[in-house]
């Protein structure tokens, strides 16, 4: 029987086993936002819609057909940058697992993600990143229509690792307390494991 999951704050779980922690960060924004997200998905949608039948009547190789086409380029990617993020606030999640002496993390559409693994023993100086909300950079990174604002990270092999997208000060920093306790006991139990193991073939 699995144990249900508990509730850091509104949009943190976490599951804490001997052996294993496992963390839920949801991305759900108000309903407000999430409506003037899709609204603006939208709109952008009727512009490439323009864009796109303005390009397909142009003159064959005129300056129109061109500059239509250019722009068409850069409303589609600016189109699927928004969509990505109404996605990611509609079924996005990051996960943390620490399992063993290995760290993954993984941003999650759903069931879709690519995980990262990372060995324990390499992750260094891990906390809580400090947010300056006077650097337009970090502030426009807390904006509800981007991914970004991670607000914990790690060295590991000399880059910078970086997760727990637009938390809170105090969210991060309780977070950050249950992460750092769990990379101290659950690896070396692990080994402890490991150790008696060997021992016991041993003999």
């Amino acid at each position: 029987m699995s144990e249900q999951p508990k509730m850091l704050t509104d949009r943190i779980s976490f599951v804490r086993k001997p052996d294993e922690l496992t963390v839920v960060i949801t991305q759900e924004i108000p309903r407000a936002k999430e409506a003037m997200l899709f609204a603006w998905l939208c709109a952008w949608a009727l512009v490439g819609g323009a864009f796109i039948y303005y390009w397909r009547m142009a003159p064959v190789a005129s300056t129109d057909r061109i500059f239509f086409a250019i722009s068409t380029a850069f409303w589609l990617y600016f189109f699927v940058r928004t969509a990505k993020v109404w996605l990611w606030r509609r079924m996005g999640k990051e996960l943390l697992r620490i399992h063993g002496e290995t760290l993954m993390i993984k941003d999650a559409y759903g069931r879709w993600g690519k995980p990262r693994d990372y060995h324990t023993d390499r992750v260094r100086k891990f906390g809580v990143i400090p947010y300056d909300f006077t650097k337009f950079g970090q502030f426009m990174d807390r904006a509800f229509w981007v991914i970004g604002g991670e607000t914990l990270g790690f060295d590991y092999n000399g880059k910078k690792i970086v997760f727990g997208k637009q938390l809170n000060d105090r969210d991060a920093i309780q977070l950050a307390r249950i992460i750092e306790k769990a990379l101290r006991e659950i690896p070396a139990r692990s080994r402890r494991d490991q150790n008696n193991d060997a021992h016991g073939q041993g003999n």
